[in-house]
């Protein structure tokens, strides 16, 4: 058998249905983030669940970080997840899942085509959003960070605006962590502020009610905090 048989056989096949490759574009998917999706299929088609985005960036041809990052917008987007599983020796190790772009794409089918362009516009935003965050706190955000904001889209439903505004109160305050900026929107969503204009009008409530309260403050100390009152006389009265 020729050499070139034999490594056809040995390598195996990865199989892809066609309906991914005449809509993928419909769910948010680019066609850099397909090839990386193809690389990473045949990889644990053939036995590996995690496999190393080193050797997908070498198939590639690209640098890691080229990989890292077509990860990094897959998993903002909804269309790959990361699993924590136990294997039979009872360890915890990692999977990746990606059966969020079947999921997406088997909506998206359902759906006049307006709906796409709805869909890639969100990814859109999720993407503004990450950007912003990685950007203000300085570092790239972990897949257990990305999980946590789109959360904040899927089920909590803030809206962008509202989310680039708790980041800059976080900023203000120095304090780079998500949790902060998840207590802020909690406090948000509780008093019923929703737009970034409800937000601002709160904001300017608190402040006038502050200014206001400050001269009765000050009457205060002129009136009866100022000390006791000292009669006036003219010397020589009796």
């Amino acid at each position: 058998m020729e050499p070139l048989a034999q490594a056809l056989i040995k390598d195996g096949q990865t199989t892809l249905p066609n309906v991914l490759l005449l809509h993928y574009h419909e769910i948010g998917m680019t066609s850099e983030e397909l090839v990386v999706y193809l690389q990473f299929k045949r990889l644990m088609d053939q036995g590996s669940e995690f496999p190393d985005a080193n050797l997908v960036a070498q198939s590639m041809g690209e640098p890691a970080n080229t990989v890292f990052q077509r990860l990094h917008e897959l998993l903002s987007k909804k269309l790959l997840t990361i699993e924590s599983v136990t294997a039979a020796d009872k360890k915890i190790h990692d999977r990746y899942n990606f059966d969020g772009i079947y999921d997406k794409l088997a909506v998206a089918l359902t759906k006049p085509k307006p709906a796409a362009a709805t869909a890639v516009d969100d990814g859109n935003q999720r993407q503004k959003v990450f950007r912003s965050i990685e950007s203000e706190f300085g570092r790239a955000l972990s897949s257990f960070e990305m999980e946590f904001i789109s959360k904040w889209f899927d089920e909590d439903h803030y809206q962008p605006e509202i989310i680039e505004l708790a980041l800059r109160e976080a900023v203000l305050s120095q304090v780079y962590n998500l949790k902060y900026m998840d207590r802020i929107l909690l406090n948000w969503s509780k008093k019923n502020l929703t737009t970034a204009a409800q937000i601002e009008a709160d904001r300017n409530s608190g402040l006038n009610k502050r200014l206001n309260q400050a001269p009765k403050a000050n009457q205060r100390q002129t009136g009866e905090n100022a000390g006791p009152k000292i009669p006036l006389f003219k010397l020589g009265d009796h």
